[in-house]
């Protein structure tokens, strides 16, 4: 029976392994397979109970890292390269299609100004990200080149708070039903950076092509996890108290950082690249990025509700 267990929460951790990549939350992932609550309960209880937290999370990481891995692979070699567009589509679609998971968190109480005040600030802040970002590749404002300081990171020291600072937010939003980890590394413009670090391209070999980048490589990987570690320890134990003590003011700041978050998939500096390459900008690209962005929409938000029914009842 044990064995079946982690055999189901193995391939549970398969399923929170697509959050890997940008728009896919975990969170609702883990809604849908049904392992979110013991997610939490057992990375709370690494602090208490390490041992045992520790076994409750082997199989379902393990599942995790080999779906990530895979998909990652899928992502370099093929999605990015020859679809990019209607991939991020698809994406958005499944973002949209977690927006009731939110929503349905703000029912029961009247609406007020401060309310539409939050969603405005999160929807601001996380719009804003991927706009500037945009703005920068397109020379509009001052280039911040993320790839350039992740090839030469010890010439660009600002680049290891960074990583860190965007780790933990990622890691935080992995908790959060609706938002994206890998999203938030997206609309950074970090995600890509990290993924060239361990998967080579045509025009980019991964570090372990690369000697003189092998040690800065692994040095900003570390620094990535830190963050990520601290964000998941550190939001384990603080989004059960703000959902518990301030449920409406937390979900109303999420909710517009994930509206805000649409705009940034579309408009940030990996996208203005394919929209300015002729490969990646024809309009069947565009055409069946709309056609996929409301199938997954609709598909998605039926299953969720089907779930949503199914753990109700």
């Amino acid at each position: 029976m044990a064995t079946k267990e982690k055999l189901l929460d193995a391939a549970k951790g398969a399923a929170l392994g697509t959050g890997i990549l940008p728009g896919v939350s975990v969170g609702t992932v883990g809604l849908i397979v049904n392992v979110y609550d013991k997610l939490i309960d057992a990375i709370d209880g690494l602090r208490h109970r390490f041992g045992k937290a520790f076994l409750t999370l082997l199989p379902i990481a393990l599942g995790c890292i080999v779906s990530a891995i895979a998909l990652l692979f899928f992502w370099q070699k093929v999605g990015s390269v020859y679809f990019p567009f209607p991939l991020i589509a698809a994406l958005a679609g499944f973002v949209v299609a977690g927006i009731p998971v939110l929503t349905d968190e703000l029912k029961g109480s009247p609406w007020t100004a401060k309310d539409t005040l939050r969603v405005l600030l999160g929807f601001v802040l996380a719009a804003s990200i991927g706009v500037f970002s945009y703005l920068s590749a397109a020379g509009v404002l001052p280039n911040l080149d993320l790839q350039a300081a992740f090839d030469s990171p010890y010439e660009n020291a600002w680049v290891f708070p960074l990583v860190l600072v965007v780790g933990a937010i990622a890691a935080i939003a992995c908790l959060v039903p609706g938002i994206s980890g890998s999203m938030v590394l997206f609309i950074f413009g970090l995600y890509q950076p990290v993924v060239n670090l361990y998967i080579s391209t045509p025009t980019h070999p991964s570090i372990f092509h690369d000697s003189a980048r092998l040690v800065p490589g692994l040095l900003l990987t570390l620094v990535l996890l830190v963050g990520v570690i601290a964000g998941l320890l550190a939001t384990s134990k603080a989004m059960k108290s703000l959902i518990a003590n301030h449920h409406k003011g937390t979900f109303t700041v999420v909710l517009g950082f994930v509206l805000g978050s649409l705009v940034s998939m579309f408009v940030n500096n990996q996208m203005y690249a394919v929209y300015a390459s002729e490969g990646t900008n024809a309009w069947w690209q565009f055409l069946v990025g709309a056609l996929l962005f409301v199938g997954v929409a609709v598909g998605g938000y039926f299953l969720l509700r089907k779930t949503k029914s199914n753990r109700q009842n």
